[in-house]
């Protein structure tokens, strides 16, 4: 390991989480609101801010070397703090900015068919602001396991040395 990698993890973690926010923010504010938990512009926004968190890292440490491990924890790490503040967003997002979200999310639970035989009202528990948010944060956190790997993969430029 070449650099203080856990702390920075919850510093860029934090910028994710606000990133991934403004970038859903943003997104309203042009005219294409989110309308479920994670949506495949979300994975893209995710894995673009995932690669600039490694290699802003990587640039930052004095030899400029990462190992696959540092760079996939760091990613992972970064993205589960980001996941977390990004479910919070979520939550205020649907319940005070975009209320359309929920009958959105309803509209896209009717279309399941193992949900053919659901009320209303267990599809409004279901896309309720807690449970979007829940969902969310869920669903980032997978794929932060996935993106980490990409991201190692692509960044990492240094081997780990074999402890004997």
């Amino acid at each position: 390991m070449h650099g203080p990698y856990g702390k920075m993890s919850v510093i860029y973690g934090i910028i994710m989480g606000i990133v991934m926010s403004l970038f859903s923010l943003i997104r309203y504010l042009l005219g294409y609101p989110t309308t479920s938990p994670l949506s495949l512009l979300d994975n893209i926004a995710m894995l673009v801010v995932m690669l600039c968190v490694v290699y802003l890292y990587r640039s930052s440490l004095q030899d400029k070397k990462i190992t696959f491990k540092e760079a996939w924890l760091l990613a992972f790490y970064s993205a589960l703090i980001g996941s977390v503040l990004y479910g919070i967003f979520m939550y205020l997002y649907s319940s005070y900015i975009d209320k359309q979200m929920i009958e959105h999310c309803i509209e896209h639970l009717r279309k399941v068919p193992e949900y053919k035989n659901y009320t209303i009202e267990q599809f409004k528990q279901m896309a309720r602001p807690s449970a979007i948010s829940l969902q969310s944060i869920i669903y980032n956190i997978v794929m932060a396991i996935i993106w980490a790997f990409v991201c190692a993969v692509l960044l990492k430029n240094e081997k780990s040395e074999i402890k004997k």
